[in-house]
């Protein structure tokens, strides 16, 4: 039985599990063989700056992801974003603990927190890391929040010249927690990789590919010329040898426990749900009840911007 929905006049705006989705999941994430041997998957919410509606985009780029894993014609997946940016994270009109179950006025169990969520990470973690594919990033404009994550797990970032990266979960109350905080410290190093968690400020292209994270930058109308270049340069390779090239990837990060770590995460994102904020606290859900996500989330990154990490 679903938990008991109470009323609450306090929150007036309501949760987001109502909110209704602008399109359909198959138009949200496109799927196309672009040459022999090269998928591009596409994430195309650009009236959103491609935010990750949770659950329905997030199945549909599972699934999107899982025929190009099945197509043993393909060698590599070129993930893109249509529009300005690549992805500006979570649609925060509806958080993910709210796809579990949470209604408006009543507190969602644990077993449904931990369920949800350990779903969520066992579909984008098969999709990426522990994929059978090559994956090539080609980022533009935003990169943040489960965008962010997103391309942490992929195997090579090509950005354009006004790409930025960014944390921005973190000011929500995750501080230096993030479900991809392995690869993110293994990628950036760890203490760039701390820093940029603990103060969700914004990383340039070109800061990136100084810190080895990014392959190429290159001007905006360039990248997807880019992307496929290094997608090509993958594709000449042998179908097997690409395939054992994956394992033995997935040995090393296993080797240094990064298969591990999920388990902590499934039981952290329900414990930061369930978190209680201090008076003299920002508490970002409050604040999107009270003046609605756009406003909340401008409230938010002033805290950090005032300090100067823009």
């Amino acid at each position: 039985m679903a938990p008991e929905e109470t009323s609450d006049k306090s929150n007036p705006r309501g949760y987001g599990q109502g909110l209704d989705a602008d399109k359909p999941p198959d138009e949200m994430v496109l799927y196309e063989i672009v040459e022999p041997h090269i998928c591009q998957i596409t994430l195309n919410r650009p009236e959103r700056r491609n935010a990750i509606l949770t659950p329905e985009m997030n199945i549909e780029l599972t699934r999107k992801f899982e025929m190009a894993q099945d197509d043993d014609d393909v060698k590599v997946i070129v993930l893109a974003g249509n529009g300005t940016d690549f992805c500006a994270g979570e649609d925060n009109r509806r958080m993910p603990v709210e796809s579990f179950g949470l209604k408006k006025g009543q507190r969602l169990p644990q077993s449904y927190r931990m369920r949800g969520i350990t779903k969520n990470f066992k579909m984008m973690h098969e999709s990426f890391t522990w994929g059978s594919k090559t994956v090539v990033a080609a980022c533009q404009g935003g990169v943040i929040g489960q965008g962010f994550g997103i391309v942490m797990t992929c195997d090579l970032i090509i950005a354009s010249d006004d790409a930025y990266f960014s944390r921005r979960q973190s000011r929500i109350g995750f501080a230096s927690f993030e479900v991809q905080l392995p690869l993110t410290l293994l990628r950036c190093g760890i203490n760039r990789g701390f820093e940029l968690n603990i103060t969700g400020r914004k990383v340039s292209a070109q800061e990136m590919k100084e810190w080895g994270v990014v392959s190429s930058v290159v001007p905006r109308e360039q990248l997807m010329d880019e992307a496929l270049r290094y997608a090509r340069a993958i594709a000449a390779h042998s179908t097997d040898n690409l395939m054992l090239g994956r394992q033995s990837m997935q040995m090393f990060f296993n080797l240094l426990g990064v298969g591990s770590y999920i388990n902590y995460a499934q039981v952290a994102h329900p414990l930061f749900t369930n978190m209680v904020w201090r008076e003299d606290e920002h508490n970002f859900l409050r604040e999107r009840n009270k003046h609605g996500n756009k406003e909340a989330m401008k409230r938010l990154n002033k805290v950090w911007e005032d300090l100067g990490f823009e």
